[in-house]
């Protein structure tokens, strides 16, 4: 193919396709807003960034309607889900709009919501926040860290399913 020939674009459809067999960990990303009411919704588009300083990211589909809400907070949490917490996760991720009603949680050191169970849980402050085409990526420096054994939940080929070490 000569320089002047571009490649066509990809497609969406078998993009989202391909990245679905990449097995990721499902997270709850939680946010209290200036009301002090807490919101969360699942995402596992969730990634560490950084050791030093202890950074971690995640994104937001620009067409959400809290993407203000998330950019305007003073931090967020990153709940990592435990494979018994599939049906909590499907709740944050459905339009239910009193999402906290589905699982126990309470306020952490920072002030976010932090999900009883959950695997892990790390609060954030906002570090930085990049255009990432139809998605925001939201850099957050970790602040606390709360962790527990267990397995955790997973998620491949658009369903949820869990991962047992050998």
């Amino acid at each position: 193919m000569s320089e002047d020939q571009q490649m066509p674009p990809v497609d969406p459809g078998k993009l989202r396709s391909a990245m679905g067999l990449f097995l990721t960990g499902v997270t709850v990303v939680t946010v209290t807003g200036a009301d002090q009411v807490p919101y969360g919704l699942t995402v596992n588009s969730f990634n560490s960034v950084s050791l030093s300083p202890p950074l971690v990211l995640w994104s937001l589909d620009k067409r959400n309607e809290k993407l203000d809400l998330f950019r305007s907070a003073n931090g967020f949490a990153v709940n990592i889900m435990a494979a018994d917490q599939a049906d909590i996760c499907q709740f944050f991720a459905s339009a239910e709009t009193d999402r906290f009603s589905a699982c126990d949680w309470r306020f952490g050191a920072y002030g976010q919501p932090l999900i009883e169970g959950a695997l892990a849980a790390l609060e954030c402050r906002p570090w930085a926040e990049y255009d990432g085409g139809d998605h925001v990526i939201f850099v957050g420096e970790v602040m606390s860290i709360q962790q527990k054994t267990g397995a955790p939940l997973a998620f491949f080929d658009g369903k949820l399913g869990h991962y047992e070490q050998s």
